[in-house]
């Protein structure tokens, strides 16, 4: 897919702030905050990664090339990792890597409450997603619900 050209010049104004040299490369270590600025915020443990992939002979600096050519990977891309996300979360409570399977509805809200001590209503949410009222949650209701917007809520709840 090629990119537009409001992509490469935001990726170029980006790029440009961080080139501390203006040598057309930046610091590896500056690539997370490049990322963020052109709308890709990454894990860090992700960043790690994307740099060995793209830092060839550990040189500690990124071209514009390079960094171009990650930004239209991770732009056309995110989605599959978003999912990839979501299969891994959902493999962990119970479900197939396949997406078949399911997850205990009583088993997610155990680990929500008990491990990650989490206030948020997990109840109202797992009745919201499962829609068959089967009580378990199949990886489509899994998806929904990881996406639910329960943080904002709870953000107004603090000053």
């Amino acid at each position: 897919m090629n990119l537009s050209e409001e992509d490469i010049e935001q990726c170029q104004r980006a790029f440009n702030d961080l080139d501390d040299r203006g040598e057309g490369e930046i610091m590896a270590d500056d690539l997370e905050i490049a990322l963020e600025m052109v709308g890709l915020k990454q894990k860090p443990h992700k960043v790690h990664k994307l740099i060995s992939e793209i830092d060839d002979g550990n040189r500690g600096r990124i071209k514009f090339k390079e960094f171009l050519g990650l930004y239209a990977r991770l732009k056309y891309a995110g989605l599959q990792d978003d999912d990839q996300d979501m299969i891994d979360a959902f493999v962990a409570m119970g479900g197939n890597e396949d997406t078949s399977g399911n997850v205990d509805a009583e088993k997610l809200i155990r680990i929500i409450k008990n491990e990650f001590e989490l206030t948020i209503d997990i109840e109202g949410l797992i009745k919201e997603v499962d829609t068959d009222g089967s009580g378990v949650i199949e990886f489509g209701e899994f998806k929904e619900l990881l996406k639910t917007n329960y943080l904002q809520d709870d953000e107004n709840d603090y000053p």
